[in-house]
């Protein structure tokens, strides 16, 4: 898987103005009820323990010979629950991520081989530890954890996680910075949209990628898988839940 304060003191600040403003002045109606607020930490506590399984949609583009050649196709996306292990030399839980699936592209048809990722975290708070795939093993430099308080508008950064080539972390392969978004819901107490973003570095410090992936996140703390995107120099991919 690829808080912010900040509301609740513009809210504070807010009530303080209003209340210097004097009373006995044309109020023009009752003030409108508080913005619902939105656990995103409680969200992934819950992803990580019980896992999803999505069917998706697929569709991007992929450089071929220098050209761009765009494809369609259909997959599965699975997150497991998660289970008892060690990353770094620390107790966590580990989550095993995998996405295979059937594209098409230029009339041929191709089975995409499963791709796996590994994340961990925290054992007790799921504050976020790092990941591991095909030859990348990804420490957070410090662990974090999810904003507990949400509204439509809260943006803020996660953290940022080193890459390495193994667990030796003897080789650097860049770092990646991980920020999220929060769009204001359709209906009021309805779910907001979240967007994890995931921008990926090299060890020079130039951006390779962009990983994007959108939750449905309701009041009650329930994430929703909506999509998941890459893009880099090979091209793009994009996973949409059917």
């Amino acid at each position: 898987m690829r808080t912010t304060t900040a509301f609740g003191i513009a809210a504070g600040v807010f009530a303080i103005a209003l209340s210097a403003c004097g009373g006995g002045g044309a109020s023009g109606g009752a003030a409108p009820p508080p913005a619902t607020t939105y656990d995103l930490q409680t969200g992934v506590s819950n992803l990580v323990s019980q896992g999803l399984t999505n069917n998706v949609t697929l569709s991007g583009t992929v450089i071929a010979s220098g050209q761009s050649v765009s494809f369609t196709g259909t997959g599965t996306l699975t997150l497991t629950p998660s289970v008892a292990a060690t990353f770094n030399n620390t107790a966590a839980s580990s989550q095993t991520q995998t996405l295979s699936g059937t594209v098409s592209a230029s009339g041929q048809t191709l089975t995409l081989p499963p791709s796996t990722v590994v994340d961990y975290y925290a054992s007790g708070t799921d504050a976020f530890l790092g990941e591991t795939g095909t030859g990348e093993y990804d420490v957070a430099q410090t662990p974090f954890t999810y904003p507990t308080m949400v509204v439509g508008g809260s943006t803020g950064t996660l953290g940022t996680i080193s890459r390495y080539t193994d667990g030796t972390m003897s080789v650097s392969l860049g770092t990646t910075e991980v920020t999220y978004a929060v769009t204001a819901p359709v209906d009021p107490g309805g779910p907001v949209l979240v967007k994890l973003t995931s921008q990926i570095k090299d060890a020079l410090g130039m951006l390779t990628e962009t990983d994007v992936t959108s939750y449905d996140l309701s009041s009650a703390g329930i994430l929703t898988l909506v999509s998941s995107s890459a893009q880099n120099a090979s091209g793009t991919v994009l996973a949409t839940v059917q």
